[in-house]
């Protein structure tokens, strides 16, 4: 397997990165445009999709939850602080070169 030029393990890794803040729409935009153009970067987001895919309704479920019961908060406030070290993870991995899944819900073959 080849490896990959650190500018693109460097471009996939910010991906990863910022999509604590943009959550799943960087990834589609970033499938979107490197569908069928470029492998790697669509690997890449196909894996940000299934994180947040997985995530995100898991954790609006324990928001709407917790205005019942305050103390489920905790518990999505866990499902974040997760979620930032598999993330961290997978910007650590690829900076490395390194193949990394996310441990969630495969909605997107990779």
């Amino acid at each position: 397997m080849e490896r990959e030029s650190l500018v693109n393990r460097i471009m996939a890794s910010l991906m990863h990165l910022f999509s604590l803040l943009l959550t799943f729409v960087l990834p589609i935009l970033v499938y979107l445009g490197a569908k069928k153009r470029n492998k790697y970067f669509e690997d890449h987001a196909k894996e940000g999709m299934n994180l947040h895919f997985t995530f995100f309704p898991v954790f609006l479920i324990l928001n709407v939850i917790s205005l019942k019961w305050s103390k489920v908060s905790v518990l999505a406030y866990g499902l974040i602080f997760l979620e930032t070290i598999l993330i961290l993870l997978a910007v650590f991995y690829t900076l490395k070169g390194k193949k990394f899944s996310y441990p969630v819900i495969r909605y997107f073959k990779v």
